[in-house]
C-alpha cells in the first residue's frame, strides 16, 4: 500500500515537473531502400529497448510480412482497415538523438509511390493516427517500465525501513531487559555490601574468640 501511494505521488510531481508532447514531421529520411518521406514521431523518455520491442509488435499487427535487418523493420504486404484495406509495405527504423530523445521513422510504400501529406491526404492523415498511438503505446510502455524499476527500488529501501524499526523494537526491548538487569544487579550488590559487613563483624567476635582461647591454653601452667 505504501508503495501504491509513494507511486501516485511521483507520477503526480512527474506530471507537474514535465510536459512531453508526442510530434509528427513529414520529412526525407534514409532508409536501406534509400531516402524516402517518412514520417517521424518523437517517443518522449523512449528508451531504446522498449520503443524497439513496441515497434516489432505494432508492425505485426499490420497484418503482413514482418521482417527486420540492418537495423531496420519492416512489413510487407500489412493491410489495416484504417488504411482502406489496401496493401502496402512500411519500413521504419528508430532515431536515437540522446538519451532522453528518441524518434522512430515510418516510410510507406503505396505501390509505386511513398505516402505524403500533398498526394495521399486521406491515407496520410489515418496513417499519422496509427502512429501516433504506436508512439503513446511505446512511451508509456517505458514510462511503466520505469516505474517498475522505481518501485521495486522503493520496495527494497521500504524493506530496509521495516527491518531497521524491527531492530529498534529489539534494541529498545534489550535495554529494558539491561536496565532490569542492572538494578538486579545494583540491588545485589546493596546486598553482598551488607553481608560483607555482617561477615567482617563476625570474623572479628571469631578473632576475638580465638584470642580468648589463645590465652586460656598460655594460662596453663
Amino acid at each position: 500500500m505504501k508503495t501504491f501511494l509513494f507511486s501516485l505521488f511521483a507520477i503526480s510531481l512527474i506530471n507537474l515537473s514535465f510536459s512531453q508532447e508526442i510530434k509528427l514531421s513529414e520529412e526525407s529520411q534514409f532508409f536501406n531502400i534509400g531516402s524516402k518521406n517518412a514520417i517521424v514521431v518523437s517517443i518522449p523518455y523512449g528508451v531504446k529497448d522498449i520503443v524497439e520491442k513496441e515497434l516489432k509488435r505494432e508492425l505485426k499487427d499490420w497484418d503482413g510480412k514482418y521482417d527486420s535487418g540492418k537495423g531496420e523493420f519492416f512489413t510487407l504486404q500489412a493491410s489495416t482497415k484504417a488504411m482502406g484495406g489496401k496493401p502496402f509495405d512500411a519500413y521504419a527504423k528508430i532515431i536515437v538523438e540522446s538519451d532522453n530523445s528518441m524518434k522512430v521513422a515510418f516510410a510507406i510504400d503505396l505501390g509505386g509511390a511513398f505516402l505524403s501529406s500533398r498526394e495521399h491526404g486521406v491515407q496520410y492523415k489515418a496513417m499519422s493516427e496509427m502512429i501516433k498511438d504506436f508512439a503513446k503505446k511505446a512511451s508509456l510502455a517505458c514510462i511503466d517500465e520505469e516505474l517498475d524499476i522505481e518501485n521495486k527500488v522503493l520496495s527494497g529501501l521500504e524493506k530496509d525501513l521495516r527491518s531497521l524499526e524491527k531492530d529498534k523494537e529489539k534494541l529498545a526491548e534489550d535495554i529494558e531487559d539491561y536496565k532490569k538487569k542492572i538494578l538486579e544487579a545494583e540491588r545485589k550488590t546493596e546486598t553482598n555490601i551488607k553481608e560483607q559487613e555482617k561477615n567482617k563483624d563476625s570474623i572479628k567476635k571469631q578473632v576475638e574468640k580465638l584470642a580468648e582461647v589463645e590465652k586460656k591454653k598460655k594460662s596453663l601452667k
